[in-house]
């Protein structure tokens, strides 16, 4: 299991920064299966980290370059604001290169998963989806 600690950023998003989960499909059992996945490849404080990713539009990046540029081969995308998620209680960890972000859960389970989801806008087709 590798730290996350030494690929976590010194950033603070603003309120209104937004996130973007990508889609394929966006489902309780697929962030059920990402977080625990997370959790067996990566620690946060010496505990496993069970997450999500995402990418925040910070640094320039934008919803429409986010889709476009990192997100292509996704066909449906959703969106939430950073402040409801900080609002909810989650840890927002900038990891790895911008605009990357991790949710931190706390279980990869059912009822976690149907909680964060709870938060999101609607799922919504990506205008920028391309194949490979």
């Amino acid at each position: 299991m590798t730290s996350i600690e030494p690929h976590v950023r010194d950033e603070h998003p603003p309120d209104d920064a937004v996130f973007i989960v990508r889609g394929g499909p966006l489902t309780v059992e697929r962030i059920v299966e990402h977080a625990a996945r997370q959790a067996r490849e990566y620690s946060l404080l010496g505990q496993p980290m069970i997450s999500v990713s995402a990418d925040l539009t910070v640094g320039g990046w934008t919803v429409e370059a986010i889709l476009r540029e990192r997100l292509w081969s996704r066909s449906r995308y959703a969106t939430v604001p950073v402040g409801v998620l900080r609002s909810a209680g989650y840890l927002l960890l900038p990891t790895f290169a911008v605009p990357h972000y991790d949710i931190v859960l706390e279980e990869a389970s059912e009822a976690a998963a149907r909680r964060l989801l709870a938060h999101f806008g609607p799922v919504l087709d990506n205008p920028y989806k391309r194949r490979r």
